[in-house]
């Protein structure tokens, strides 16, 4: 199994794609990822995104550069090409992306059995697992939700999850962790945020909490 980060895996693949209209003097330089107008065909004329390897245009960098001041970047799920479906999101079955956009808030609704802590769970919650990381490494601890132990194969699809996600670089430490909240979704909390997945079975949420001594990642797997 792979972890992508969406959108931003697909808008560096689409843009290692239109860099290379500007090898050719006779092509009209590709649109702006971030507004959908032209770059201006001088490619050294254009400004590089704050957050991620793509060349945006002069407009987008100017704005970019003010909302970075105030702290209100524009999400990644918003830039045009995303909204204008111009990136490839076709499903691959060995790919999960990590998205902030939750689209099973339905089994919140009925969160009524309770862990040995007292917090409330969707009945469909098999596991989930609590991280930290101490400064070299991540140490992980694992608990039963409410619909009991999974079965094997559920497990190895769990393993799989949880194994290519330990592999993404951002998870090399917490201050590589910290680049991932650009691509997730704020909480009320500060230093926390949300980024959510799926597999075959699962339906997952992920909460990246970048506090020192505390539990830093806590996965949740809700069965389908």
């Amino acid at each position: 199994m792979k972890i992508k980060v969406f959108p931003r895996d697909l808008l560096e693949a689409k843009w290692s794609s239109d860099k290379a209209k500007f090898d050719d003097p006779g092509t009209p330089p590709p649109n702006c990822l971030r507004c959908g107008k032209p770059l201006n065909k001088d490619f050294y004329h254009n400004k590089l995104c704050r957050y991620i390897p793509v060349t945006i245009c002069c407009a987008c960098g100017d704005d970019e550069a003010v909302r970075t001041y105030s702290g209100k970047m524009l999400p990644f799920e918003q830039w045009h090409a995303v909204t204008h479906g111009e990136i490839d999101t076709g499903i691959d079955p060995q790919t999960a992306f990590l998205t902030p956009v939750c689209n099973f808030k339905h089994i919140f609704e009925n969160a009524k059995s309770t862990s040995h802590s007292g917090t409330q769970h969707p009945e469909n919650l098999v596991a989930y697992s609590r991280s930290d990381y101490n400064g070299y490494r991540w140490y992980t601890t694992w608990f039963d939700g409410p619909a009991g132990r999974p079965n094997s194969e559920l497990v190895k699809e769990i393993d799989a999850f949880q194994n290519a996600l330990f592999e993404l670089p951002e998870m090399e430490s917490l201050t590589a962790m910290d680049r991932l909240h650009f691509f997730a979704e704020p909480t009320s909390e500060t230093m926390e945020y949300n980024l959510y997945s799926e597999t075959e079975q699962f339906h997952i949420w992920l909460r990246l909490i970048y506090r020192q001594r505390d539990y830093n990642l806590r996965v949740h797997y809700y069965l389908k």
